[in-house]
């Protein structure tokens, strides 16, 4: 039996480790509307090619990534102006072919449905999603019942926090040209939709 020594100190492992390093990347400026256009892509990667499908323009980076071109409101396959496939090819052929199946997939198969969708920025989709909660939330009680149990003082610095927030979304929409009104509601809401103030 051998016997071995707590305090001893520990034996040199046989191997040495190696310094972790970091694949390097560069930003790439593209015609995607997001970012400016510019796209982060790692060195060793095939630079972001133009393609068209269905009359959509995009721009495809490795993995491959998907980035809208047109301006928000416009048709797309993600209503985020985004989306990775996470298919490890740049060739437009496939990849035209892979963005169709993925459009003509039914929605329970995580597709699209046949239907493209109006992408928006991600301010806009989080003013649309906070506002359909603000409506779902306070259908039965009113703002009285929501958050209540904070105390007066906490909730109403809350709802007026959530009001600053909206009408600054909304302001930027409008200096952004985006009616608020052709957002519409998230998906899965049930109820009347508000119609926002007219546009300046």
């Amino acid at each position: 039996m051998m016997q071995l020594d707590l305090f001893a100190p520990p034996a040199p492992s046989p191997v040495a480790p190696v310094a972790y390093q970091p694949r390097p990347r560069a930003e790439v400026h593209t015609r995607a509307f997001s970012h400016d256009g510019m796209i982060t892509v790692y060195c060793d990667e095939p630079e972001p090619i133009d393609l068209v499908v269905r009359g959509v323009p995009c721009v495809v980076s490795a993995g491959f990534s998907t980035h809208a071109v047109s301006a928000p409101g416009s048709l797309f396959w993600s209503e985020t102006g985004f989306r990775s496939f996470g298919y490890n090819t740049m060739d437009p052929g496939e990849i035209a072919d892979r963005i169709c199946a993925y459009i003509d997939a039914p929605v329970k198969a995580y597709g699209c449905g046949g239907k493209l969708e109006r992408w928006w920025p991600f301010y806009v989709l989080q003013w649309r999603q906070s506002l359909g909660f603000e409506i779902e939330m306070t259908k039965r009680d009113g703002r009285e019942g929501v958050w209540a149990q904070w105390g007066q003082e906490a909730w109403a610095d809350h709802w007026r926090r959530h009001d600053s927030k909206l009408a600054e979304a909304v302001e930027r929409m409008r200096a952004e040209g985006i009616d608020p009104n052709e957002v519409g509601p998230p998906r899965g809401f049930k109820g009347k939709w508000p119609k926002i103030e007219a546009m300046a």
